[in-house]
């Protein structure tokens, strides 16, 4: 059944608009390297994903075996905030559907307060956002071409200076096995698109557009590697993610200085 849904299945394209995404911020003025296939975030394929990887993929669509570009170390994802909201907000996204294959929408929140670190799918999925018409977590996809909008109900406990916004299409014209076991269109094996936008919430004076600061802590053991936090400038605050490590630090070589003074007088 597998093999007959990749060969007569037909593609769906999509994208995610609002709020941009990591491949498609570029279109909105961001500067940020543009991708002119942002349509097509398919985990490589249905071929890629489902004949060769199980139906696996990539958290922002990118095939699971990489390149990997949509996400930390990619050449789309550099840290850029695009939007921020407020805690709890009622939010509306877009997505432009190129190509629209029947299915549903899901979208998800994973809080890291750090856009150059990767993240898991267990992270989006301990937020699954509530759609506010329906009070549901999916949305049907519609049955026509076009830019679509969703009003989306924020956590009341996420606040974040960097959050992954997750899209997800599943969709439904394929041929595969129901669970009561027989076959049908929509059942089995599907295609997926993805996108990935970084985003803030709770936190009004972060700049959007802006490339958060990256810069390198004091190693903490057992790593022997240099770790890297974030800067960022809140109510004329810096806040960071590595600040108890550099703190930590600080303290260390002060209290070194000291005691060596000490001896050296006695």
């Amino acid at each position: 059944m597998l093999l007959y849904a990749m060969i007569n299945g037909a593609n769906g394209h999509g994208r995610l608009l609002d709020p941009p995404s990591r491949s498609s911020m570029w279109r909105f003025g961001f500067k940020n390297p543009p991708n002119y296939d942002d349509h097509q975030l398919f985990c490589g394929g249905v071929s890629i994903q489902w004949g060769q990887n199980d139906g696996k993929c990539g958290l922002c669509g990118d095939a699971w075996q990489g390149p990997r570009h949509n996400e930390p170390a990619g050449k789309y994802a550099n840290g850029i905030i695009v939007k921020k909201y407020k805690v709890g907000q009622v939010i509306t996204a877009r997505v432009e559907l190129t190509a629209t294959h029947k299915g549903y929408f899901q979208f998800k929140l994973c809080s890291n307060d750090n856009p150059y670190k990767n993240i898991t799918q267990e992270c989006l999925d301990s937020h699954v956002l509530e759609v506010v018409d329906t009070g549901t977590t999916q949305f049907p996809a519609p049955t026509t071409n076009g830019n679509v909008t969703v009003k989306l109900k924020l956590p009341k406990d996420v606040k974040c200076t960097a959050c992954v916004f997750q899209w997800k299409y599943n969709s439904g014209n394929s041929w595969g096995t129901c669970k009561n076991g027989q076959g049908g269109i929509g059942c089995g094996a599907q295609e997926q698109f993805y996108g990935c936008a970084d985003i803030a919430i709770g936190y009004p004076d972060i700049v959007i557009g802006k490339t958060l600061e990256k810069r390198p802590w004091y190693f903490e053991s057992p790593d022997s590697d240099w770790h890297w936090g974030i800067v960022g400038r809140v109510n004329n605050t810096f806040i960071s993610a590595g600040t108890n490590i550099m703190c930590s630090g600080f303290i260390l070589t002060v209290m070194f200085l000291v005691s060596t003074i000490v001896f050296r007088l006695l």
